[in-house]
């Protein structure tokens, strides 16, 4: 017949065990509970890490489009100015050795990501006092010499595309020299050298009465 003292020392051994099962258990929770959260944690952090990458690369593809269009401009004025404003899409090319602007939109694929490129051409106008560029383009003060260029990038995955602006001047002209008077009247974007002016009325007539020379 066993003691009572053998039956307490059983009970507390057990009672022990119990207590170690448990602390186990709840040791279990908390690091399945850890490495749950620190999964997370990694995932997010690489996310992040994947939309900043992406966002560095549109944003050069955005600078690269905007000096490519600056090359269109160093060349001529009218390669800019004689596009369709506003709502037409365009994308950088090199067409003949040369950038140029070629309508559509452009598909790039980079890394694991497919981005789409454009840019939109608008005209700009200044206010008549202060000869700063108004917010709303009004086309009674246009301003013939600048032009607003918006560049978009955009890829799936992101949350709001890429957009930047700027403003292209008009930083030099183009002098013909008018050789003689014997073109007539002429009209648009002159070619070099010049044999033809601008008549208003009458047309394509010269007045020299008096002896002098006046363009109508």
């Amino acid at each position: 017949m066993k003691s009572k003292y053998s039956k307490f020392k059983i009970k507390q051994k057990n009672h022990s065990r119990g207590v170690l099962l448990l602390e186990l258990l709840i040791s279990i929770s908390i690091l399945a509970a850890i490495l749950s959260v620190g999964s997370q944690a990694v995932w997010v952090s690489m996310q992040s890490g994947k939309i900043s990458s992406e966002s560095d690369l549109a944003i050069g593809l955005v600078g690269e489009a905007l000096e490519a269009a600056r090359g269109v401009v160093d060349e001529k004025w009218q390669n800019i100015y004689s596009l369709t404003k506003g709502s037409q899409h365009y994308y950088p090319s090199i067409v003949g050795g040369k950038w140029s602007l070629v309508s559509g939109d452009e598909t790039i694929t980079l890394n694991t990501a497919r981005y789409t490129r454009y840019i939109v051409i608008d005209n700009v106008s200044r206010d008549l006092s202060t000869r700063m560029i108004e917010s709303t383009y009004n086309s009674a003060n246009d301003d013939p010499s600048t032009q607003k260029v918006t560049v978009t990038v955009e890829w799936q995955g992101a949350g709001s595309p890429v957009v930047i602006s700027d403003y292209f001047f008009r930083w030099r002209n183009k002098i013909c020299n008018q050789t003689n008077w014997s073109g007539g009247a002429g009209s648009g974007v002159k070619n070099c050298p010049d044999t033809t002016y601008e008549s208003i009325f009458p047309a394509g007539t010269i007045d020299t009465a008096g002896g002098s020379i006046k363009l109508q």
